[in-house]
């Protein structure tokens, strides 16, 4: 019964190529006219629009003003479903307005009206991003421009990848950001959008530059609360390096003395090594809990990095303060043994995870040849043939590369 039900729903939606694409285009304006807020879009085959006939629980009789449903559109509550079948026709219609309305001399609504349904179907178009450019430039309207970030987030919904889209939505950041010198909610709601995103989409990388893109308008405030709150995120997604990668971004920020908001450099100096060593240690607890994870170990390079420059800054100007440096070797070397000699699993994540940290260490000696001495000092205390074993058994072309930098070539033939 229910099959007979959707195929002479399919047969009722078959109604809608009877419809002149002009007709179709001018029904859809006037939707996203009637709701600006809408914030999700559907493309659904016909057959599915079935479903959206049944009464949901909760469904009062009467429906809200915004509410439309046809036989090609359907909207409700800010969601849109627009009927899969009718697109070609509906795309025809909307780039054909678009090109009239762009040469012929029309009042700027007309353009926003059909390059907001044109790219609503198709976001690639750069002609009509750079369009809709044109008109918000001729005069500064925050209204409007807030529209625009309204209409790149509901094509983000369904095209989270979009680079078309997350470009438009940094040129109207721009435009804010040139009028208004407070931007802490418009900054904040970004990040919430680009977490959102990242959830549904794993490893976007085009989220994840554009949430790295914001950190230059961010006060002191918000990248320490970015800080904070993307730790949590991070511990979940261990292998997705576009998190650890905007950490990296957050720390390289507070270096900035734009930050510093006048406080003194001693104290300024003292937070920041706080920061760094509290995110060396959370780093290598990850290690520890998640074997075989290269994002880790990356991370770890860029703090060990910067960690080292800064112990042979402060022990040039202070020898006394040298056991700093000692006790990080120390520590590090100690990591690189016990991921030497975890027990083997039947993942193989402990084999993958000697090989990384034995690249770490390798990585170190050759980025700071001031600490290679001490390094090759402590490296005696770890079983050296293991060492020899781990880089012997890695299947990567730069292995005879790293053999050679520990002197273990002639002994691995």
């Amino acid at each position: 019964m229910k099959l007979q039900q959707q195929e002479s729903a399919a047969e009722q939606q078959q109604g809608g190529e009877e419809q002149l694409p002009e007709d179709l285009l001018h029904h859809f304006e006037q939707i996203l006219h009637d709701d600006p807020l809408i914030n999700e879009v559907g493309f659904l085959h016909p057959t599915q629009f079935y479903s959206l006939d049944c009464p949901q629980d909760g469904d009062s009789a009467s429906q809200p003003p915004e509410f439309h449903h046809t036989r090609c559109f359907w909207c409700r509550d800010h969601k849109l479903a627009i009927s899969a079948e009718i697109l070609p026709k509906l795309y025809h219609a909307a780039r054909d307005a678009y090109c009239n309305a762009r040469d012929a001399p029309l009042s700027p609504t007309h353009l926003l009206r059909h390059t907001k349904a044109l790219l609503i179907l198709c976001p690639d178009l750069l002609t009509a991003w750079n369009s809709r450019k044109m008109v918000l430039s001729a005069e500064y309207d925050f209204t409007k421009l807030k529209d625009e970030l309204q209409l790149c987030a509901l094509i983000l919904s369904y095209s989270p990848k979009n680079e078309s889209t997350w470009s438009h939505r940094r040129w109207v950041i721009k435009q804010v950001a040139e009028q208004h010198q407070d931007m802490l909610e418009l900054i904040g709601n970004e990040s919430i959008l680009v977490k959102e995103i990242a959830e549904k989409s794993k490893m976007n990388y085009r989220a994840w530059r554009h949430r790295c893109w914001l950190i230059p308008y961010m006060t002191r405030k918000q990248v320490l609360d970015e800080l904070k709150e993307s730790t949590r995120w991070s511990e979940l997604h261990v292998a997705d390096n576009c998190c650890f990668h905007y950490r990296r971004s957050l720390l390289l920020a507070l270096l900035d003395n734009r930050l510093r908001n006048g406080e003194d450099s001693l104290s300024w100096e003292s937070e920041i090594c706080l920061l760094w060593k509290e995110e060396l240690r959370w780093d290598e607890m990850l290690i520890r809990r998640y074997q075989g994870r290269e994002s880790l170990w990356n991370h770890r390079r860029f703090l060990s990095h910067w960690w080292i420059q800064h112990l042979l800054t402060v022990e040039e100007n202070w020898p006394s303060t040298r056991s700093q440096m000692d006790m990080f070797v120390i520590q590090e070397i100690q990591l690189l043994s016990e991921c030497l000699h975890d027990p083997v699993d039947e993942f193989g994540e402990s084999r993958v995870q000697a090989e990384l940290s034995a690249l770490y260490i390798l990585w170190i000696t050759k980025q700071v040849p001031a600490v290679k001495g001490k390094l090759e000092e402590r490296l005696h205390s770890v079983s050296m043939r293991k060492l020899k074993d781990v880089l012997a058994g890695a299947c990567r072309p730069e292995k005879r590369f790293w053999m050679n930098l520990l002197g273990l070539a002639d002994q691995s033939k």
